[in-house]
């Protein structure tokens, strides 16, 4: 295993020739330490993607419904060639966070590659957290952000030119999530932001607070939380939702498709309500 040198200590990479890339056991082991893990020279069909991720935890379907993989629908086709293009996954997100129970892993596969470009950058909530500016802290304790699908909705329903995708934000009500969480594995508070469902951020009692969502993406991507994915054949990226930001960094003139898989997380819980862990 590899601490990639030019990345934060959030990254860890598996080499063509560690058996543990395709060990779920292992993989969950190496994220309660790293928030992204890179495994590298990967010979994956859909259906073996599908059971790696269920060794990681129960899949999780999209609801974007048309980009969907035909015969898997656990695996969602991220295709910027298709008649429906996937939206959004240029702006900093956690994927799912407007579920109740947010998404808590996600595996990226590289099924066609641009020449160049097409990167996917990663930011470490738990260090934005530890460098924030004290007053930030004192401010966002027991803070709350509400999280909607409306603009998820309203996006695709542009790109797709089709109203009716519209109607996922009512089956998708808006929930509160609080903005500080304890991770689910170690209780270690981690910033809990999202640039793309996060509508605002309000104290427990429900009062606008003066810290607002670009505030906080602007300190969380800094370049010194961030890690730059370049990818290569074969390379697969799993992330933990409960402590990294991502985007895509991408132009829409190449061609690029992506294999993606999820798993369902848990509600998450405030840090002022678990305590200074141990």
């Amino acid at each position: 295993m590899t601490v990639l040198p030019d990345a934060p200590v959030f990254v860890a990479e598996l080499s063509a020739d560690d058996d543990r890339r395709y060990d779920p056991k292992a993989l969950l082991t190496l994220l309660r330490t790293f928030a992204v893990v890179v495994l590298r020279g990967m010979e994956l069909t859909p259906v073996q993607q599908v059971e790696l991720t269920r060794g990681l935890g129960e899949p999780q379907l999209d609801p974007d419904t048309h980009n969907r993989h035909p015969d898997n629908p656990e695996l969602f086709v991220v295709d910027n060639t298709g008649d429906t293009p996937v939206v959004g996954n240029n702006i900093w997100h956690t994927d799912g966070s407007f579920l109740r129970q947010p998404i808590r892993y996600t595996m990226l596969r590289a099924v066609t590659l641009p020449p160049s470009g097409g990167d996917t950058l990663y930011a470490d909530l738990r260090a934005a957290y530890e460098n924030m500016p004290p007053q930030w802290r004192d401010v966002l304790a027991g803070a709350i952000g509400l999280h909607a699908y409306d603009r998820i909705a309203a996006t695709r329903a542009d790109a797709h030119n089709n109203p009716a995708a519209l109607a996922g934000s009512s089956t998708y009500t808006p929930v509160r999530h609080p903005i500080i969480r304890a991770h689910p594995d170690t209780g270690a508070p981690v910033l809990f932001v999202n640039d793309l469902c996060l509508a605002r951020i309000e104290s427990g009692d429900g009062v606008p607070i003066e810290l607002t969502v670009a505030d906080l993406i602007a300190h969380a991507t800094q370049h010194q939380f961030v890690y730059r994915h370049q990818w290569a054949a074969g390379d697969v990226v799993v992330w933990d939702n409960a402590r990294a930001l991502h985007r895509s960094d991408f132009t829409a003139a190449l061609t690029r498709v992506m294999h993606r898989t999820t798993t369902a997380g848990d509600i998450p819980q405030s840090f002022t309500s678990i305590g200074e862990p141990a």
